[in-house]
């Protein structure tokens, strides 16, 4: 199962390399295979972000030794709080899509997207994986997975930075800059930040808890 898990882990990374190679490389790489890869990125980190909770479940442990219980007699209640969690994030992106769609059929694709949920965040859609990946991990009581997130989300600001930085901001210039003034927050605003820190601090104390009681 270790295997499995860093097999994805690897292939997770590989993509998002293999993604800012392509899009750097503007001139040298052909353009078909450019866009086509464009489209498949996203499905590449959506199937590994998932299948990492998924394998790494306890619900396995008849299969995988490895897999251990991260939230014991409290499971119940982060399967709740999972269950949600997915709810918004899938909710945040078909309201990305809403705006993205709005957008093009108005013959605007090549401006700048500040409508709707874009009005709160500046990378909603990289949000909802995340929230994806944070419900199911707490649904499939996934150990690995939990320890993972953290690195997750550095991963996810990283390549949100990069994408301004070598992206929006050389296509949009100035007004992007107004756009990043505006809505200063990437991934997470108040007062839903502090709800994220308070749910971290909950599930470390609970992983701390489960270990010294071992």
């Amino acid at each position: 199962m270790l295997i499995i898990i860093f097999a994805l882990i690897i292939l997770f990374l590989i993509n998002i390399l293999a993604y800012w190679i392509i899009v750097l490389k503007k001139k040298t790489i052909y353009h078909k295979f450019r866009e086509f890869y464009k489209k498949i990125f996203p499905f590449i980190w959506i199937i590994c972000i998932v299948l990492i909770p998924i394998i790494n479940s306890s619900l396995f442990q008849l299969f995988f030794n490895e897999n251990v219980s991260y939230f014991h007699q409290y499971w119940l209640w982060f399967i709740l709080i999972g269950i949600i969690i997915i709810i918004l994030g899938i909710r945040i992106q078909l309201l990305a899509k809403k705006s993205l769609r709005a957008e093009t059929n108005e013959g605007e694709s090549l401006k700048l997207i500040k409508k709707g949920v874009y009005e709160i965040v500046r990378h909603p859609q990289y949000l909802s994986w995340i929230l994806i990946y944070l419900g199911i991990t707490f649904i499939m009581d996934s150990f690995i997975a939990v320890l993972w997130f953290p690195i997750l989300v550095i991963l996810t600001e990283i390549l949100c930075l990069l994408e301004e930085n070598y992206l929006l901001s050389p296509k949009f210039g100035d007004y992007y800059k107004l756009y990043k003034k505006k809505i200063p927050y990437r991934l997470i605003s108040p007062p839903y930040n502090y709800i994220f820190i308070i749910m971290g601090i909950i599930v470390a104390y609970i992983g701390l808890s489960n270990i010294i009681n071992i």
